[in-house]
């Protein structure tokens, strides 16, 4: 199993880099909407560190009473395709009756169910494998932020992270053992003040996106701050790894101008479109020169650590991450159809030594 925890429990959360899980719920439906191919335990024992989530309550069958009933449950669709009505509904999450915006789906698909996602995650961090590691749920572009806040706290229990605070300099042994919860701001905002950090509710900030107000990178900011963006054009539904290389390799570039050393980087190594089947074209972006394609465009991040200019003086055969002075690095890189394999190309970025990355 991929760790993390041994790179060093006095590590914080942005001096390591660590696989995400693209749509992570998503085991199922069409060859255009999989994106995964095991639960959230199976990613996790892989190597994934960091899950996004999209939950919506779809229409389950029988009856409890006079009341249909709904679960929380993954889904993977454009907005476009979503029918959504308020209803009074038996919510399994729940077990009991709420008001709920109830989805219907023209297209795309839902995954896996909040609840199971969660008894997951929280098996995990407590297992004799995953007791020393952590793992982050980020939830955007949900609808019933309340109820996802209260299964969340809930399900996790003693597990969920309450240690509040500036995420991206936390340590790993502050984090060892836990579930941290991510929500979106508007997430935050429509939970109203009903569930907070105090409870293990956190916010998370793309500094990429400034309908939000303010990017600029805050080190009172408690949560999660970050910077990256997947997706290409859905007008060119084919040549999607080149297309995103291409708009990874700008966002990186863009990255460099935050300044800020402690913002997290998230790269996307994703094929995702409308067309043809997602595995297909993602087992050809893990193919050894596309692998190699992946460690450049990584690398490429790193290009303001500036070798030269550095007035450390590093050993030629040291880890690259830690002694030299960064502005941006890709902390995250998310993945479609994450295993094994792909997580330890990702966990052995941690490994590269300064020469290593000269060679890149």
């Amino acid at each position: 199993m991929v760790n993390y925890f041994e790179l060093g429990p006095h590590k914080r959360l942005n001096d390591i880099v660590v696989a995400g899980s693209h749509d992570a719920g998503i085991t199922g439906g069409g060859s255009n909407v999989q994106t995964q191919a095991v639960d959230i335990g199976g990613q996790a024992r892989a190597g994934v560190r960091v899950f996004d989530l999209r939950i919506a309550a779809a229409a389950t069958p029988g009856m409890h009473g006079k009341l249909k009933g709904v679960e929380l449950r993954a889904f993977h669709a454009d907005g476009k395709l979503m029918k959504n009505e308020a209803k009074i509904r038996h919510l399994e999450d729940l077990g009991r009756a709420v008001g709920v915006q109830r989805t219907k789906l023209k297209g795309g698909a839902f995954g896996l169910g909040l609840t199971s996602m969660l008894d997951s995650a929280r098996d995990f961090v407590t297992s004799n494998d995953g007791g020393t590691e952590f793992l982050l749920l980020k939830f955007d572009k949900c609808l019933n932020w309340q109820l996802i806040a209260e299964a969340c706290v809930n399900v996790l229990g003693n597990t969920i992270y309450r240690g509040g605070g500036n995420l991206n300099t936390t340590s790993l042994r502050q984090l060892s053992g836990h579930v941290v919860v991510l929500f979106s701001t508007s997430g935050m905002s429509a939970l109203n003040g009903a569930y907070g950090p105090r409870d293990g509710i956190l916010p998370f900030r793309n500094l990429y996106d400034k309908t939000n107000g303010d990017s600029a990178y805050s080190q009172a900011f408690v949560g999660l701050q970050y910077y990256g963006k997947g997706g290409t054009s859905v007008a060119r539904p084919f040549s999607k790894r080149s297309q995103n290389e291409t708009k990874q390799g700008k966002l990186m570039d863009g990255a460099k101008l935050l300044g800020h050393p402690d913002v997290m980087g998230m790269m996307y190594w994703t094929s995702t479109g409308i067309f043809e089947s997602i595995r297909k074209r993602n087992e050809k972006m893990w193919e050894p020169p596309n692998v190699m394609r992946l460690r450049r465009l990584w690398a490429q991040g790193l290009q303001e650590f500036v070798f030269h200019r550095n007035p450390l003086n590093v050993p030629p055969g040291s880890p690259a991450i830690g002694p030299l002075r960064r502005r941006y690095l890709p902390n995250i890189v998310m993945i479609d159809f994450a295993d094994n394999t792909k997580c330890q190309h990702i966990r052995a970025l941690n490994d590269l030594s300064a020469t290593d990355l000269a060679a890149l």
